[in-house]
């Protein structure tokens, strides 16, 4: 069997709308988490940034399926997931972006405080969110 430029079998490259499926699903689970841990502004400005070539009408959609606090993430992202399909179909450009998000995502700190100071107990059990630019809570 022949190698493609990359040294891979022909038979084992990813198409072009298996990448941007599996980028959409990335997506879609950035978005859902993020809009759980961050909010919905910042579910809205990142939709509106990453969607910029679809109509409002269609981010709009993207952030009513994000804008529910009692879903879980995984519930968050399959609601989205047809609307992030739908857009790559018609903007395969937007791929790359799509993959960055995916990447960087939202940025999460964890901490553990022990020893004196305004703690209750002199610990803190619980997670720090820093949301650098983002919207404040």
């Amino acid at each position: 069997m022949a190698l493609n430029l990359y040294g891979y079998r022909e038979s084992t490259a990813v198409s072009l709308p298996d990448f941007a499926a599996a980028v959409a699903s990335g997506t879609a689970g950035t978005l859902a988490a993020g809009a759980i841990t961050s909010g919905t502004a910042w579910a809205r400005t990142t939709v509106r940034t990453l969607m910029r070539r679809g109509t409002a009408a269609e981010q709009d959609n993207v952030i009513a399926a994000l804008d529910d606090q009692e879903s879980t993430p995984e519930e968050l992202a399959e609601r989205v997931l047809p609307f992030l399909h739908a857009h790559l179909d018609v903007f395969p450009e937007a791929i790359t972006e799509f993959k960055a998000l995916t990447v960087t995502g939202p940025t999460v700190y964890n901490q553990r405080n022990t020893g004196d100071g305004v703690f209750i107990g002199g610990d803190n059990h619980g997670g720090l969110t820093i949301n650098h630019g983002g919207p404040t809570a």
